[in-house]
């Protein structure tokens, strides 16, 4: 299946799990498109802005870095993760994403079922 960049809906999210600010999602594919995932998506988010500590506990969530430096929070502890890193929170486990730099943060996150 291929995918258009302009076919891909563009949304800007507030506070998403208690986070800090507004960043932009953009869905690469559709929980429809690709089975086994509710989320397949490019987020960018701006300088001081971050998507809060939340867990998963029935499902399991990837985070790729594309561009930028993250503060990823994995049950409780930080990391700082560089374009190429990845974290994958499941099992109960608890996570979040932070951009505590000056540039943009862009990462791939896909949820699977």
């Amino acid at each position: 299946m291929i995918r258009r960049n302009w076919e891909m809906t563009v949304t800007d999210r507030t506070n998403v799990k208690g986070g800090e600010g507004t960043y932009q999602s953009q869905q690469i594919f559709t929980p429809e498109q690709v089975e086994k995932t509710t989320l397949f998506a490019c987020n960018t988010l701006p300088p001081q802005t971050s998507i809060g500590i939340h867990p998963h506990t029935s499902e399991g969530e990837a985070y790729v870095i594309l561009q930028g430096e993250a503060v990823v929070t994995e049950d409780g502890v930080e990391h700082i993760l560089h374009p190429g890193d990845a974290e994958y929170c499941t099992g109960g486990h608890t996570h979040g994403i932070a951009n505590r730099s000056e540039a943009p943060l862009k990462f791939l996150a896909i949820i699977i079922k």
